[in-house]
């Protein structure tokens, strides 16, 4: 089967390796769907020595049926169509067990990260408790979007009661930035998209962002005003870069809210002054509740969410170079593999 690594810095080798065996409590995923990430992105511009020795798959935005089942899995059937959930939890704690897998306190290393084979393949390997059934509503495509960075999208948003009242930024443009534009518009509120690439400002105002703006063409916050004098209500930080982050502060009216969605530096730094004096709410995301799948696939389907229109770009597993080349260029939508 035909698998990618990250081999070097900015380099991607396509492999050709054994079909994978289930374990017990496994399942085998025949992939028909998955993406980039960003998150994949920092292994391949900074690849560490886990990375290339031994190496492992890239990728954990997986989408595909149930090939084959591995001992002791119940309650599915092979060729059913699954999202597998990809970060590894214990399945026990608190936290687990009300539906937030997402904040885990005993994770446990994710598929695609931290030497575990991932989907950027023709096969992968699950454990049967990851696994959630994707709706005949959607495509694959749609799944692997929401396996992740459509989830990673969503989850914020609802903590954040986006609503017709609010004015809401968007601040970074990739593709969880798009996404939340595609969210955000049925949810009803008026977006302000803010993002250096002229062609993702384009996509973003196509989507449904009212106005968008570029960050290096002068304060964002002077920029903001000259449309909503008193700043924006809610934010959403999708890029993770640290001149957006202090930017917050310059963005919001009082008692504004904002998430904080991007992982793109180890800290996070804003004016204390303006969080402090405008009385801002900044709380964190990390993907989102597997609870909430379901909800999701439901509201896009009641309100008809495109969630291919961010899609710029697919690719064949052997063209996986070319594909990270692209995705890491900061200047398309999504870029995601297709299979036969």
């Amino acid at each position: 089967m035909k698998a990618l690594r990250t081999s070097g810095e900015r380099q991607v080798t396509v492999l050709d390796l054994p079909m994978p065996k289930p374990e017990p409590g496994e399942v085998i995923i025949q992939m028909k769907s998955t993406g980039i990430c960003g998150s994949d992105l920092h292994p391949y511009r900074h690849p560490t020595p886990l990375h290339l020795d031994p190496g492992f798959i890239s990728g954990h935005e997986p989408c595909g049926i149930i090939a084959e089942l591995g001992a002791g899995v119940t309650g599915w059937d092979v060729g059913e169509r699954v999202v597998p959930y990809f970060r590894r939890t214990c399945g026990t704690c608190v936290y687990c067990q009300a539906g937030n897998r997402n904040v885990c306190i005993n994770r446990r290393p994710s598929y695609g990260h931290q030497g575990l084979d991932g989907t950027h393949t023709e096969y992968m390997r699950v454990e049967a408790p990851c696994l959630m059934r994707l709706p005949e509503h959607l495509s694959f495509l749609d799944g692997a979007i929401l396996s992740c960075q459509g989830g990673t999208a969503y989850a914020p948003l609802t903590r954040l009661g986006v609503s017709g009242r609010d004015v809401l930024v968007v601040s970074g443009l990739g593709p969880v930035g798009l996404l939340s534009v595609l969210f955000a518009k049925p949810m009803g509120a008026t977006i302000v998209g803010i993002d250096p690439s002229a062609g993702r400002r384009a996509l973003a105002e196509q989507i449904g962002a009212a106005i968008t703006l570029d960050p290096t063409a002068g304060d964002v916050g002077e920029q903001i005003r000259e449309h909503f004098p008193m700043g924006a209500d809610k934010l959403t930080e999708t890029s993770g870069a640290p001149p957006a982050h202090q930017a917050i502060g310059e963005l919001l009216k009082p008692h504004g809210v904002a998430a904080i969605v991007g992982l793109g530096t180890p800290t996070f730094q804003m004016s204390m002054f303006r969080l402090a004096m405008r009385e801002l709410t900044v709380f964190g995301s990390s993907i989102y509740p597997n609870a909430q799948f379901d909800e999701m696939t439901e509201f896009i389907k009641r309100h008809h969410v495109r969630l291919d229109s961010i899609v710029s770009h697919t690719f064949s597993l052997e063209d996986g170079p070319k594909a990270f080349e692209i995705a890491a260029d900061a200047n398309s939508g999504k870029v995601v593999f297709g299979f036969d």
